[in-house]
């Protein structure tokens, strides 16, 4: 009992800590008002921790600090916002990445004719170059004035002129023609993706081989199929999407598409960029800061600088002449936009939040303790080179690891976007509390990382109490408020006094 008391002994003191923080708060305000404080730090707990649990799974297995997570939870709440508002986008970009991918795909074809190529000496390096050329030249060709202002231009949230889809779209021939520029651009690049891998694969006796020859042929025609499938159904797909699935179904779809779009991009970013550079961890975080600014810059050059707020579900906006709902089970029946929470109404969609952090919190937990992956996963974190002599692709794990801890951060940008809105300001605004709230808990651990968002989550909520509204502290005759910069200095100041005492975080172990 002694040692598990020791195990959970930073757990128990920080809960501790907050209870006897709140203890204090219930004697000097009303009910009310701290339940609510309690319900605004949890909301933005849940947040935090949608981005602090990816950057603690990915610096865990991988020791790699990701400087453009907060990107990643951009990304996503753009390409979810985007997806429920203006789906006409979806609808004309997606088939021109289907394609290049598809092309990509023909790598266990197309290394047939690599190994024809120089391996060594000048005649690589200029057959490498012949390569980058002709595929460079293919992709100009495909994106070369592709109207993406006017598919943007769509909705009530436009700054400028408003376009119709008839009018911002291409026609049919334009666009099957872009499809075949990609996909012969991305059989150019597969000759130089080539590896060492594919070409054992594709070698040995036939019986051996012939799943690895079907998925060859079989994945990249199922993209090519159904990126002709998107481009011949945009029409009615846009009609169906805005006009024919409610409100809630679609903004369910949109936190599939977020979580999608942050797990590709975080899968490509770990293949292509990070995977070099694991013995050169100052060239990743280097890297990383680069991304950040790229794709900070690249949303402004889509979406434009200005933001726009995202339509909260109808099934969380519901008015009537019952609303607020009393309780929570009363909601369940009226779906009002707030329920009462000792006679204050709260908006029921920050619920909501707080719950998707807490089912997240689960998943990952179940999926890290009870799964095989979970097994191989922690069993990476403390000896990768290990895994690896066991006969399981650690580098795959990686890419896996990396992409899922992207994945939940595109999900919690969507998540967020009824609530903040959506900006080229949400990278930085979420990633540092997620970084305060990683380093608190103690790198590289899931538990101090949920527990780090709980702390900043809190701080954050009743620091902008203290600027709004002030605390009345016995025998004071005025309310104690605080500036701005303090409220916001308030998590950096936690996490300063929590590294002055346990250096590690709380659940950090030390070298």
């Amino acid at each position: 009992m002694p040692q598990s008391l020791s195990r959970y002994r930073p757990l128990l003191i920080s809960v501790a800590v907050v209870l006897a923080f709140f203890a204090t708060l219930s004697a000097t305000m009303e009910a009310r008002i701290w339940v609510s404080i309690l319900l605004s730090g949890l909301t933005l707990a849940a947040l935090y921790f949608l981005l602090a649990s990816g950057l603690s799974l990915i610096f865990g297995l991988m020791d790699v600090l990701n400087f453009a997570h907060g990107s990643l939870f951009m990304l996503g709440a753009y390409a979810g916002w985007t997806f429920y508002t203006n789906p006409r986008v979806i609808f004309n970009t997606a088939p021109l990445f289907l394609a290049l991918f598809a092309g990509l795909g023909l790598a266990r074809w197309t290394h047939l004719l690599a190994d024809r190529l120089p391996r060594r000496g000048l005649g690589r390096w200029l057959g490498l170059a012949v390569v980058v050329l002709v595929a460079v030249a293919l992709l100009t060709l495909g994106f070369q004035a592709f109207p993406l202002d006017r598919l943007v231009a769509f909705g009530t949230t436009v700054a400028g002129r408003q376009v119709a889809t008839a009018e911002a779209q291409e026609p049919l021939t334009q666009g099957l023609t872009r499809l075949v520029l990609l996909f012969l651009a991305g059989g150019v690049l597969s000759l130089g993706v080539g590896s060492r891998d594919v070409r054992q694969a594709s070698a040995g006796p036939t019986s051996a081989t012939t799943p690895s020859t079907l998925r060859a042929v079989g994945l990249p025609a199922v993209l090519v199929g159904l990126s002709i499938v998107l481009l011949l159904v945009r029409d009615a797909g846009e009609t169906l999407m805005l006009k024919g699935l409610p409100s809630d179904l679609r903004f369910l779809l949109a936190l599939v598409v977020g979580a999608a779009t942050g797990a590709l991009v975080g899968g490509l970013i770990e293949v292509g960029l990070i995977r070099p550079l694991y013995a050169r961890p100052i060239y990743q975080v280097l890297l990383t800061l680069g991304l950040l600014f790229v794709f900070d810059q690249s949303v402004k050059a889509v979406w434009g600088p200005a933001g726009a707020f995202m339509e909260i579900p109808a099934f969380f906006n519901t008015a009537s002449d019952r609303c607020p709902s009393p309780d929570l089970i009363a909601w369940l029946s009226d779906h009002c936009n707030s329920i009462m929470v000792l006679g204050r109404p709260f908006p029921s969609y920050r619920l909501f939040i707080i719950v998707v952090g807490v089912l997240l919190l689960a998943g990952v937990a179940l999926l890290l303790q009870r799964s095989r992956l979970g097994i191989i996963i922690r069993a990476g974190v403390q000896d990768a080179d290990m895994v690896q002599a066991l006969g399981i692709n650690v580098r795959r794990v990686f890419t896996l690891v990396f992409a899922l801890g992207a994945g939940i951060a595109g999900l919690g940008g969507v998540a967020a976007a009824p609530f903040v809105g959506v900006n080229p300001g949400l990278a930085l605004g979420f990633q540092l509390p997620a970084f305060i709230a990683v380093v608190i808990g103690g790198m590289g651990s899931y538990a101090g990382a949920a527990l780090g968002a709980l702390i900043v989550g809190l701080a954050r909520a009743f620091g902008d109490y203290l600027v709004l509204t002030g605390v009345q502290l016995p025998g004071m005759s005025q309310a104690l408020k605080a500036s701005p910069t303090v409220a916001n200095a308030s998590t950096v100041l936690i996490m300063a006094l929590v590294l002055l005492i346990r250096p590690s975080g709380l659940f950090g172990k030390k070298d």
